[in-house]
């Protein structure tokens, strides 16, 4: 492992974080950083929980998560149902998890959804549009291959706002960890055992 990069207990808890953090921001601009791909919970009707991965791509000083959708998803009718959602990012070269829980919003429209298509969401043509909604029963995968104009009428924003947040650096039998806590924009962070 990489000690520049490690988190060790010579490091102060601010530290930590830090680098925690900076590790999540790397992984917004690199796209082969192991945070940059993240499972996203939701729960559904049932209140069963659901996971799938999804893509980071944006991560803000004030907590907040930003990954890109198709607003036909069922992620989207189960965040608009219960916006509690949680985060799960791992790094399995380093031995670090960083799990965040907060309050999700599906942005469908607007200055900032339009800044995002035009530069990174419209990259692959067939993102967004295809004619056939995720989710819809088909007889054959090829019936899925059809997609209507580029344009981002079924492109959306999933913006996690993080509440509480946790990092756990797996070292043998010398884990660390530790949380942060996210009130009215105050943080809290401490040590807890592992």
């Amino acid at each position: 492992m990489n000690e520049s990069r490690h988190i060790s207990t010579e490091l102060s808890l601010s530290e930590a974080w830090k680098r925690v953090e900076g590790r999540v921001r790397t992984a917004v601009e690199d796209g082969s950083h192991p945070f940059r791909t993240v499972a996203l919970a939701t729960a559904d009707k049932t209140g069963s929980p659901q996971q799938r991965m999804v893509i980071l791509r944006n991560f803000t000083d004030d907590s907040v998560f930003t990954v890109f959708t198709d607003n036909r998803s069922d992620k989207v009718d189960q965040i608009l149902e219960n916006s509690s959602v949680s985060l799960l990012f791992y790094d399995a070269d380093e031995k670090l998890q960083l799990r965040a829980a907060g309050k999700a919003v599906v942005i469908h429209d607007g200055e900032e959804r339009m800044r995002y298509w035009n530069s990174r969401g419209s990259r692959n043509p067939y993102s967004y549009t295809s004619v056939v909604a995720p989710g819809t029963v088909i007889g054959h995968p090829r019936e899925a291959y059809r997609w209507g104009e580029e344009a981002p009428s079924n492109f959306s924003l999933i913006k996690v706002e993080a509440t509480w947040m946790e990092f756990l650096q797996l070292g043998g039998v010398r884990h660390i960890r530790a949380e942060k806590r996210i009130r009215q924009g105050v943080e809290r962070i401490r040590w807890i055992a592992p």
